[in-house]
């Protein structure tokens, strides 16, 4: 026995059909906005590095300020050392009290 069929297979085929179209539409859909914001967000990411790169960089005077520090700075630590150097040598001299052998 054959059932008897409440819908007609002709609107099945067609319902099927739309419903696929309807979700190849809206896979298209989903696919062009996870892109394009894939996209954005990549570009956003990009631009703030850029942006930071960029706002922190030291302009040539201030590269030049900081060369002339750094080079003070080596300077006056070289001449500390030398004044400790020679205020040792002077303390192990006046605690010997040896005669220099040059002067004889």
């Amino acid at each position: 026995m054959n059932r008897p069929y409440l819908v007609d297979p002709m609107f099945h085929n067609y319902m099927n059909n739309t419903l696929n179209t309807c979700h190849s539409t809206r896979v298209s859909l989903y696919y062009y906005f996870l892109n394009t914001t894939i996209v954005l967000v990549f570009v956003c990411i990009f631009g703030y590095a850029l942006y930071r790169c960029n706002a922190y960089k030291l302009s040539d005077h201030e590269k030049q300020q900081k060369l002339v520090q750094d080079q003070q700075y080596v300077l006056s630590k070289v001449r500390y050392y030398k004044q400790e150097v020679a205020q040792k040598n002077e303390n192990l001299d006046r605690i010997t009290a040896l005669p220099d052998l040059e002067h004889f």
